[in-house]
């Protein structure tokens, strides 16, 4: 879902039938067709050459249930956060997770992995959770099935608590949108008063926008909807974060208050972008000094941002050192008791050959 997208380079050479590719589809478009092109397809457009002499205009409609979180690789992902279980098997680093090792997986589980969350599971009905219930149970199989030492680790209660977070930030998404889009109609009807107004001092000539025409004319990138965005996505990493929070509260993190605006941040490293005074997530694509260049995760990229502008969304891994970490397992349920012990052999283990072979 990645390919011809950003950085990545998918010439139209390599769709020809020599390289194993079919085309599928060969259509002109007329005014009023619309063209359904299902996802992972790639695809061309171009003016027909009858019609070279008219303007052509399209308009693309995407249905993007990646970017918001919303298929079974974020959940499982936020189930590992919030579990603050490693992920060993599609760790990606600091890069898109949907790049590097999810590509490695055997087809059947890539396609469960990024199988989008069933159609209804926004929907405001608080009486019946039976959808809750079916994709947490749906998260937890996929998870097994892809790695089964990672997804153990997590016990079902937090897939399902997952799922609920996970839900309620894709409402809160949702009503964002439908604001932002709510206040373009508004927009668009009031331009038709104004216009309407002023018909009557019609003198042929083009008309321009007014300065509070202008100044309302970017009703997307108002402030104001950016910054709703920011604080729901702020509270959700807070969420998935609390467990890793709560073990390290015992002081010995020694990160600054401010840390995401003034560590270093180096190439290849997840941020959140600033892009026209709204922050969006992005990685690190270029260090030059102190200015920086970022790939959004739609692919538009931007060059030149002040450290200010650039927000660092993983703080440097703290150093491990060779006592044994001190886990209170008070309040460990008996199955999570014995995974955790069972943990602690392996790192013992695993110690030892390495120091066997030192």
């Amino acid at each position: 879902f990645a390919r011809g997208k950003g950085d990545d380079n998918l010439p139209i050479f390599s769709l020809e039938p020599e390289y194993g590719c079919e085309l599928l589809l060969d259509i002109t478009l007329e005014e009023g067709d619309v063209l359904f092109i299902p996802a992972a397809f790639p695809h061309t457009t171009g003016t027909a050459e009858e019609g070279l002499d008219k303007t052509s205009i399209h308009m693309t409609f995407g249905l993007d249930n990646r970017i918001w979180d919303l298929d079974y690789l974020s959940l499982r992902w936020w189930a590992l956060q919030r579990a603050n279980v490693r992920d060993t098997k599609l760790d990606a680093g600091d890069t898109n997770r949907y790049v590097g090792p999810i590509n490695q997986l055997p087809l059947e589980h890539h396609q469960e992995l990024l199988e989008g969350l069933p159609m209804g599971f926004l929907e405001d009905n608080n009486d019946d959770d039976s959808i809750v219930d079916h994709v947490a149970k749906e998260a937890e199989r996929i998870a097994l099935l892809v790695d089964e030492e990672t997804a153990s680790q997590v016990d079902s209660s937090v897939w399902r608590e997952t799922t609920e977070r996970v839900r309620q930030h894709g409402k809160e998404m949702l009503d964002i949108h439908r604001d932002m889009y709510l206040a373009a109609i508004e927009e668009g009807h009031l331009r038709e008063a104004e216009r309407a107004m002023t018909a009557h001092l019609d003198d042929g000539k083009r008309k321009t926008l007014t300065p509070e025409q202008m100044r309302r004319l970017s009703v997307f990138r108002v402030k104001a909807f950016f910054d709703r965005i920011e604080v729901v996505n702020k509270a959700m990493m807070e969420w998935g974060n609390q467990n890793k929070d709560q073990q390290s509260s015992d002081g010995s993190s020694s990160l600054p208050e401010n840390w995401e605006f003034t560590l270093p941040v180096k190439l290849g490293d997840a941020v959140e972008a600033d892009l026209g005074g709204a922050f969006f997530e992005a990685t690190i694509t270029a260090v030059n000094g102190n200015k920086y260049d970022v790939r959004y995760f739609d692919g538009d990229q931007d060059t030149g941002l002040d450290r200010s502008q650039i927000k660092l969304l993983n703080p440097p891994p703290v150093e491990d050192d060779d006592e044994e970490e001190e886990v209170d397992t008070s309040n460990m349920t008996k199955k999570q008791l014995k995974r955790w012990k069972k943990q602690q052999e392996k790192k013992k283990k695993k110690k030892m050959k390495t120091m066997m072979y030192d």
